[in-house]
């Protein structure tokens, strides 16, 4: 349909990229009707939720459902950008779980993705279009920046900078104070214990740079 809403008075969204846990996020809101995934790989079960094809079908189906709003569930942040550009970055939810726990004290940006159980402690800046994955904690005065995504169970310490467009991998652990660069990997189970520049991947305990890299 192409209202806004449905029948039920709810918001309708599609999910791009595949990702159970936020398609269960979505199904258990009672403000939204998910119509769908757009991902290119995805097959549905059982027809639930439906599969909707590849990006480069949304102009088609946006013709048909011109009020529809969109969850960027992307996870590589370059991707996930681009993609804000190819869908309307004005169509983007904020989308926050109401198991999450945000600090009145902190500050969460336009059009990010916040997953169950994540941590959000006093005095964070969350920048625009970054994805906590689940059970994920920035502690206080965490400066992440826009299209970031934190991994589940990734743990940055107080008064961690991470620049723009960076990666910190499932269960990593940036330790406090240190400064991350913009368009960083870090690796999963990695300890971060210094400073990393812009564009480099560090993996291991204690987090190493790998070879190649400036």
């Amino acid at each position: 349909m192409s209202a806004a809403k449905s029948e039920s008075n709810r918001q309708s969204v599609v999910l791009v990229g595949l990702d159970w846990d936020v398609i269960e996020l979505i199904e258990s809101d009672k403000r939204f009707e998910l119509l769908g995934v757009f991902d290119a790989n995805y097959r549905s079960a059982l027809g639930q939720p439906p599969a909707l094809g590849a990006d480069s079908q949304w102009h088609g189906f946006l013709a048909t459902n011109q009020f529809v709003q969109v969850v960027m569930a992307v996870d590589p942040p370059a991707v996930r950008k681009k993609l804000f550009g190819f869908y309307g970055a004005e169509r983007v939810l904020t989308l926050i779980s109401p198991d999450a726990h945000i600090s009145l004290r902190s500050e969460i940006g336009p059009q990010c993705l916040i997953q169950m159980g994540a941590k959000v402690m006093p005095l964070v800046r969350v920048g625009r279009g970054a994805k906590i994955h689940i059970n994920a904690t920035l502690h206080h005065e965490v400066d992440l920046g826009e299209f970031c995504t934190v991994a589940p169970g990734a743990q940055l310490l107080g008064k961690v900078v991470v620049g723009e467009g960076s990666y910190i991998g499932a269960g990593a652990i940036i330790r406090q104070r240190c400064k991350i660069g913009r368009n960083v990997k870090v690796g999963a189970g990695a300890v971060v214990v210094a400073d990393l520049p812009d564009g480099v991947t560090a993996v291991g305990v204690p987090a190493t740079r790998r070879l190649g890299q400036n």
